[in-house]
């Protein structure tokens, strides 16, 4: 996968709202899917709530925001907001994937967004290599 045919594929999505994710141990999603929705962080545990006797179940799927706005922004913006997502990203483990949707909301952490009813742009099997 390179940096243009990501930005190609974000374009041509047509979604209001883009993330970049990063899977849980037991996600596997393939361009197309639709993504489950995600549960709150137990912050007293520090651990997901789906992991605790009372789980708490988001209404999407969370994300690091990207911040593109396809409406406006031109390839080469598309692309710098790109790289630097998955940089800023790269703190959280798992496979990253490029998710989007129509409808949202801010989560809890700093550029997070729970995006309802999420599919999924692209699997990105090196993120590294790509917003370098």
């Amino acid at each position: 996968m390179t940096m243009e045919r990501l930005v190609n594929e974000v374009m041509n999505s047509g979604y209001a709202f883009i993330g970049i994710r990063h899977m849980a141990d037991d996600e596997n999603y393939q361009k197309g899917d639709c993504c489950r929705n995600s549960y709150d962080w137990d912050y007293v545990v520090d651990c997901s709530t789906y992991d605790t006797e009372s789980p708490v179940e988001l209404p999407g799927t969370c994300a690091y925001d990207t911040r593109i706005d396809l409406g406006w922004d031109e390839p080469e913006e598309i692309q710098e907001k790109l790289e630097k997502a998955l940089r800023e990203s790269s703190v959280y483990f798992g496979e990253a994937i490029v998710i989007g949707g129509d409808r949202m909301e801010y989560g809890n952490d700093e550029e997070e967004i729970i995006i309802n009813g999420a599919m999924v742009i692209e699997v990105l099997e090196d993120s590294a290599a790509i917003a370098a």
